[in-house]
């Protein structure tokens, strides 16, 4: 036997420690490892080292390397163990051989181990218990609890040895043989003199079976006989006693050794307790009774050791069995009758359940007892509980044998009454009635009582299912707040998961994936709320579409739960797939919108979490799916089909019920006065098979006249209304009778008896009158809700399912009347799938145009304008049609401009004024202002709701529009919330602050005008910009004049196709642009490319110009014709995505025209100054500065060229396209803005190209005359994006500085393709030092670095 010092304990298969034989050797030792490991880090340190003979150019497992422990900083000794690659790295898995550690390490930090370093024995040695193998607990939803044998040592049992080493005062071991780098062992510690194996104490804690005994399953039934199990919450908080337990004689606890008679298990609810195991007796076996004062008895072939460990588990069990009695039994006094049972009773039960020789119920008669001599008299307290027990309950209790359960379905479960809310379940439901008795931990139960959170009936029903561990659907209309899962999620997390996850590796447990990062925020606060920050660490991770940044994010290793999106989630999977490998939980926060806007994204996550879950073992290491959302979706069906077995659906929301129920939708278009006949037209007297229908009327007078109409074609009809209540009883039995085949039952209603009548088993609803909200929809059709489709039962009895419930159908009679709600029903049938009668569809495009004609108050869509379409328009209270009216513009709508953003609300969105030179009225008036408050500040009297005053900020002043007015209940002080005219932005300010505004300074108006910009949109499908970006931008761009170019106005807000920073070199003429706003947004990584914006915002326009809606710039304008609204847009304002900063020389810009001035002379103008301003970059891509053309192009000539073809001087009928190109070192890639276009043709040569087509009637057509030569017989041309795109070759590799030998306002650079450009320009131009021969730097700078300036 020898002594193990420095003990390392992993887990039972893997121990490291060293032996204590050295003695007084130690000393010296210890001095020969340490000069090791100093040689060792020398050597590896080395930069002069021959890497090719240090790095091994292949790996073998099992073989003794040195790797660099970073942790440490030092290089160790290590067996390489396991490899496991990516498709972006690869990890190696070793053990530290002088330290006991485990080490994940790239390869490329694993180096060949020199004899010389191998020659002392390695300091740490692997142990492993010998003879045992691992048992877990393996849980099922339909079988009994039991122990079997695994593959992995449970946390419970590693817990337990770990105490054992800590506590005790001697550490000992017995080596027996090596086995795969490990030496088996019987390991031996000493507690207060005692010595204990531990091999043998883990098999008699039943953390372990002896190795020979894993292949008997006498052994294994043998270990399961007096298993007990208890659910996580009943541990938790004590059990509730009852009445007549606290005051009854406590009942001697007995245990047998041998099994009683075969009993079907009990099912409690809140409790969470469960009957022990009970197996068959044979005869003759005697029973072992004990009283309080023994201890628990193990199996015959248990030590003594086993009984003395576990006999402080007896008043726990005592407890726990006696509530388990009373609950199982809450009728003591009942009879159990011979007759009701194929099983005979317990003797247990029968001594603690005696029946009556003479029961009563009303009529005061005694109740007499069996005498018994082994059971004390009860007192006249017990008596009367029990007298009242059975006045509560008298009808004797059943005992369900396991002869009455059906083969074919083995065990549904029984669902309590939700009261309304759907309920499917394959595992046995339990309620809770509010947070006492609620499945979570104290600490939250406190925290959410102290907040006053009252849990709804949703609640009541899917918090034990979630915090049980189920696989749980959660269909509710307040489902959208993490309140409905965090607080039992949380706690099973707690109380089982944490306990059952691997210690070995790091990584989230969990994971919340919320639709959007507004959601992602509210998680957060919540969990720092429910304080569970130090247990679990919850980290919240928004990665961004940058190449690489989610290679940088640094997960903390304690973090158990992230909160994050579906697109960040896919990006950190992607490079650090190694961190989800012990995920358990996945919660889908808004599920429905989750698979709507990342359906790809969800996909590749559920099949991730069915990889991780296929490796893990299921019976120790339960996984969960939880799903929250609104609405039931097609994608949750196969969610739950595919990815969550024995799950329990939930759905409070009745018309969501009958989309998950598959209920068929039928549409009849009918006039009001043809109701009744369309109706019988529609019903079918002599079904196939069985039907119950419900005719759903509006008054008693139509049940009247339905009734008497259906009733000379059906043999069988009721009718029910609230005149005609005395009939309740009498509908409700002949409801219920049994129908015949081939036979048509028919109840004529209305909505308000529904829920007197509570019926479920209809298999039609007909709506003869319209239901006039989804609610009352939804609860017509929840009267068919027992023969919903179920996709929680087993895929095995799918087959047996579809003949058993019949396929329910909804009938809708639609007539005149119903057009204010024709929009609302059309959405939702579209969701089930229907198909739609055309005069349906055209009912409700024209009640939608109606509901827009009535919000002429309204502003346009704030969306619409930021992102060409509205994701909410269903329910968006704003206009989406464009009125004449309100959004006629007398602001620019084409041409280069000068801005200045004062109040940047969103990334894209910002208030400002549009510079003008020649006006300096605006300036003018802040003089003024300023002059007259430095002598006085004067208070208004009363401030107005909307009057005009001035307030002061700092040392400005600015005119302000009262936009309301509190109540001030006689307050000297109060807020009021302003609108700054000259700035845009909305704020509340002081009363005090509020200065009266002189006349003189009314008359000018608001200078303060919206500005967008088009061709961006936020990322990963969000509504709204990220902070983070708007922060950014609002740095940059904030009281800074810009450079950009309009594209559209309408009312107060012109659209930018770009926004640019010029800066001009001091005696030069070279402009320099900066930076480029659309551009800044788009390197956050948050933004993604709105190619559709511009174009939807046109076609907006259109209809509103078709429609004669809206107008131009005057009322007097002629309807613009299509074919020269396109050409004009192909000409001026066709500005793609692709499209960026377009050079230009500031001095040559003409004055703009006043913002008041509306005259068609200002397009002209305004496309003059394009023309003349607008410049391709012909330079090199690496360049800061874009300098201008010297050659000054006039306002003819772009006219010229605008119709002219080229090189032509006399009219044609050719336009010329705009171009955008781009080039790489071997070739040009050119690209025509042209749509779709026809009648294609193109030539190359070796120093032109040649492009023809057609588009919309018009003839364009480029020649371009190229800076070099081509190779002809190697360029091409195809049709991408619908768009023509030239590829050239070039006869000579190199970069261009122009694309043309002479300038062509039409053709510019593509930007897109910049920072590529600038790479490889980067790249060719580096200077490199010289590397030496063996390939190692030996100067890391460079003398050249002063002369690499251009």
């Amino acid at each position: 036997m020898f002594k193990l010092i420095n003990v390392k304990f992993v887990d039972p298969s893997c121990i490291w420690a060293q032996l204590d034989s050295l003695g007084d050797m130690e000393a010296v030792c210890k001095n020969q490892y340490n000069e090791l490991f100093v040689h060792m880090h020398n050597f590896y340190d080395d930069v002069t080292s021959d890497e090719c003979v240090v790095t091994p150019s292949s790996l073998e497992e099992g073989l003794v390397y040195v790797v660099y422990w970073s942790q440490m900083k030092t290089w160790c000794r290590a067996r390489l163990q396991s490899i496991v690659s990516d498709s972006h790295m690869s990890l190696a898995c070793c053990d530290l051989l002088d330290h006991g550690e485990s080490l994940v390490v790239l390869l490329s930090q694993i180096r060949h181990a020199k004899q010389d370093f191998l020659q002392l024995p390695f300091r740490m040695r692997r142990f492993h218990l010998a003879r045992v193998k691992p048992l877990t607990l393996q849980v099922s939803f339909f079988e009994k609890a039991k122990l079997v044998p695994s593959s992995h040592w449970d946390s419970s049992a590693t817990s337990y040895i770990r105490d054992l080493l800590k506590t005790s005062s001697q550490t000992e071991a017995i080596l027996l043989k090596d086995e795969s780098n490990s030496t088996a062992i019987e390991l031996y510690v000493s507690i207060k003199s005692v010595k204990i194996c531990v091999n043998d104490d883990l098999v008699s804690k039943q953390f372990a079976i002896h190795s020979q005994d894993c292949s008997d399953s006498s052994k294994l039934e043998q270990l399961n006989v007096h298993h007990f199990r208890f659910t996580h919450h009943s541990l938790n908080r004590p059990a509730r006693k009852p009445a007549a337990q606290a005051t009854a004689t406590p009942v001697p606890f007995t245990l047998e050794t041998a099994p009683p008679p075969v009993m079907r298990q009990a099912r409690l609810g809140c409790d969470g307790m469960t009957a022990p195991s009970q197996r068959p007796m044979s005869e003759g076996t005697s029973r072992s009774k004990a009283t309080d004062g023994q201890t628990l008895p193990g199996s015959q072939s248990a030590s003594d050791s086993s009984k003395e460990s576990v006999s402080f588990l007896a008043p726990t069990f005592k407890s726990h069995l006696n509530l388990f009695r009373f609950t199982r039994f809450p009728n003591p006094a009942s009879r159990f009758k011979e007759s009701e049972t194929n099983v005979s009773q317990p003797e247990e039960l029968i001594k603690y359940s005696p029946q009556l020789t003479s029961s009563s119920s009303s009529t005061g008669q005694e109740v007499l007892f069996p005498a018994q001599s082994d059971v004390k008299k009860r007192t006249d307290d017990n008596l009367a509980c029990t007298r009242l027990l059975e006045w509560l309950n008298p009808q004797p209790l059943k005992v369900q044998s396991d002869d009455d359960v059906d083969e074919d379905n083995p065990m549904l479960p029984s669902v309590p009454n939700t009261g309304g809310i759907l309920v499917h379940s394959a595992a046995p439901m339990e309620l809770c009635s509010s947070l006492d008795d609620a499945p979570i931990t104290e600490t939250l139960r406190r925290t959410m009582a102290r907040e006053q959170f009252c849990m709804s009936p949703t609640n009541r029903i899917s918090w034990p299912s979630v915090g049980r561990g189920n696989n749980t659907v959660v269909i509710s209309h307040t489902a959208d707040q993490p309140q409905s899962y965090l607080a039992p999620l949380l706690s099973h997390m707690l109380l089982s998961t944490i306990f059952t996850i691997s210690s070995s590796r790091a990584g989230p447990v969990a994971v919340v994936l919320c639709p959007g990062w507004e959601k992602v925020q509210l998680v957060c606060e919540l969990l720092e709320e429910r304080r569970v920050t130090r247990c679990l660490n919850p980290t919240c991770v928004l990665i961004g579409g940058i190449k690489d940044e989610a290679r940088g994010v640094k997960i903390p290793k304690d973090c158990l739960l992230l909160v994050t999106t579906p697109f960040s989630l896919v990006r950190l999977l992607s490079c650090h797939c190694f961190l989800f490998l012990r995920l358990r939980h996945i919660v889908l926060d808004e599920a429905d919108q989750l698979f709507t806007l990342a359906p790809e994204q969800m996909e590749s996550i559920l099949l991730h979490f069915q990889k991780v879950i296929s490796h893990q073992e299921k019976s120790s290491c339960p996984q969960q799916l939880v799903a929250v959302a609104k609405r039931w979706t097609s994608h949750m069906e196969a969610l739950v089909a595919q990815h969550m077995p024995y799950a329990s659906v939930i759905i409070a929301a009745p018309e969501e019920a009958a989309l998950y129920g598959n209920v068929q939708q039928l549409v009849s278009m009918t006039l009001e006065s043809g109701k009744i006949s369309t109706l019988l037209g529609a019903l079918d007297f002599s079904p196939d098979a069985r039907q119950k229908t419900i005719i759903i009327c509006n008054s008693a007078e139509e049940v009247e006249d339905v009734h008497k109409a259906v009733s000379c074609k059906s043999a069988f009809c009721l009718k029910i209304h609230k005149d005609l209540m005395h009939t309740l009883d009498s509908v409700l039995q002949q409801w219920a009778k049994s129908v015949a085949p081939r036979t048509q039952v028919i109840l004529v209603t209305v909505t308000e008896c529904l829920t007197c009548l509570g019926l479920t088993d209809a298999t039609s609803v007909v709506h003869f009158a319209f239901p006039s909200s989804p609610k009352i929809f939804g609860s017509r059709l929840f009267c068919m809700s027992s023969n919903f489709r179920k996709l929680t039962d087993s895929s095995s009895s799918q087959d047996s399912l579809s003949k058993i419930y019949q396929v329910c159908r909804s009938l809708l009679l639609v007539s005149e009347k119903n057009a204010q709600h024709i929009g609302g029903l059309v959405r939702y049938l579209r969701r089930s799938h229907t198909l739609l009668p055309a005069e349906l569809l055209s009912f409700a495009e024209a009640a939608d145009v109606a509901r827009e004609e009535q919000k002429t108050k309204r502003p346009l869509c704030h969306h619409l304008k930021s992102f060409g379409v509205c994701r909410f328009s269903a329910t968006c209270p704003d206009r989406h049609r464009l009125i004449f009216q309100l959004d006629q513009s007398k602001l620019p709508s084409s041409g280069l401009i000068e801005v200045l953003p004062l109040h940047v609300k969103t990334a894209s969105v910002f208030y400002g004024r549009i510079i003008q030179k020649e006006d300096n009225v605006f300036d003018s008036m802040v003089a003024d202002m300023t002059s007259y408050y430095a002598d006085s500040k004067p208070c208004p009297e009363e401030v107005l709701q909307g009057g005009l005053y001035a307030v002061q900020d700092n040392y400005n002043f600015y005119r302000v529009k009262v936009l309301t007015v509190p109540d001030t209940h006689g307050r000297l002080f109060f807020s009021v919330l302003v609108r700054f005219i000259d700035v845009g932005k909305e704020e509340e300010v002081k009363s005090h602050q509020i200065l009266r505004l002189p006349k003189q300074f009314h008359s000018l108006p608001g200078q303060a005008v919206e500005m967008i910009l088009c061709q961006v949109k936020p990322g990963d499908a969000e509504p709204d910009w990220h902070p983070k970006v708007t922060r950014l931008i609002s740095k940059k761009i904030q009281g800074v004049k810009h450079r950009a170019r309009a594209v559209l106005s309408l009312g107060n807000t012109v659209f930018l196709d770009f926004m640019v920073l010029e800066s001009r070199v001091a005696g030069m003429t070279t402009v320099i642009s900066e930076y480029n706003v659309p551009t800044l947004i788009l390197k956050t990584g948050m933004a993604e490319r709105n190619p559709d914006h511009l174009d939807q915002l046109k076609l907006l326009t259109r209809e509103g110009t078709t429609t004669h809606t809206c107008g131009g710039n005057q009322n007097s304008d002629p309807p613009v014709k299509p074919e020269s609204l396109q050409m004009s847009n192909s000409l001026h304002m066709r500005n793609t995505s692709e499209e960026r900063v377009k050079d230009f020389d500031a001095s040559e810009l003409k004055p703009l025209p006043l913002l008041h001035e509306a005259d068609k002379k200002t397009n002209v103008q305004t496309s003059s100054d394009i023309s003349r301003n607008e410049m391709g970059p012909d330079t090199t891509t690496n360049q800061m500065a874009h300098l201008n053309d010297k050659d000054d192009v006039t306002a003819g000539d772009d006219q010229k060229n605008n119709e002219l073809c080229h090189g032509d001087g006399h009219m044609t009928k050719s336009l010329h396209p705009q171009v955008r190109w781009y080039q790489t070192s071997t070739s040009l890639s050119i690209t025509l803005k042209l749509r779709d276009p026809q009648n294609q043709h193109c030539d190359f040569h070796t120093d032109r190209a040649v492009y023809s087509g057609i588009v919309n009637g018009c003839r364009y057509g480029v020649d371009l005359d190229l800076h070099a030569a081509v190779l002809a017989e190697r360029c091409r041309w195809e049709l991408k994006y619908n768009e023509p795109v030239l590829t050239l070759v070039k006869k000579e590799p190199g970069y261009w500085p122009t694309l043309l030998r002479s300038k062509n306002i039409f053709v510019n650079y593509n930007y897109d393709h910049l920072e590529e450009d600038d790479t490889m320009s980067t790249h060719s131009e580096v200077f490199v030092g010289d590397t030496g021969e063996e390939h190692h730097f030996v100067n890391g700078y460079s003398s050249t670095d002063s002369d690499s300036t251009c």
